[in-house]
């Protein structure tokens, strides 16, 4: 990866990680959040609406996404597909390349173990303190974790 702006995504849709790499090495991150008393399709389209202002704000050459995995709840299962369905279909209209990327891969290149996800997430913390200084919330760690994979493993 050459002097690229990659941004990374661990999208839901009441709380989603973003991190921002440029040049191989972290840029900036955040969280972006709506109101978690609307109805779904609102936070939906509210979260969507968050993302496209992010992209177009940052202006990113390549977009990594968190894939979705199934955790217990076939509804949050279907809502977060569709949320990745929705982010993957403007980035086709805008021609930005993107990767989805299977949790347990950014997870292995930055060393997170842990049996429940409560500890992965605390271990995903704990990484990024050590590596980049920085005290963030769970889904701010996921996406530096993800942006870390993007940097060691995008051509």
């Amino acid at each position: 990866m050459k002097n690229i702006k990659l941004l990374t995504l661990d999208q839901s849709t009441t709380f989603t990680g973003w991190c921002l790499m440029e040049n191989k090495k972290y840029d900036s991150s955040g969280v972006l959040s709506v109101n978690k008393d609307e109805d779904t399709i609102e936070r939906l389209k509210l979260m969507y609406e968050e993302i496209v202002n992010l992209i177009n704000r940052v202006k990113p050459d390549i977009v990594l996404i968190e894939d979705v995995q199934f955790q217990r709840n076939y509804s949050t299962y279907r809502t977060l597909s569709q949320l990745q369905g929705v982010i993957m279909a403007y980035l086709f209209e805008k021609d930005l390349p993107f990767y989805i990327i299977p949790s347990t891969a950014w997870k292995s290149c930055c060393g997170i173990k842990g049996k429940a996800r409560k500890e992965q997430k605390k271990n995903t913390q704990i990484f990024v303190k050590n590596t980049y200084n920085l005290d963030v919330s769970e889904d701010e760690a996921d996406a530096i974790g993800l942006g870390t994979y993007g940097i060691e493993n995008i051509k």
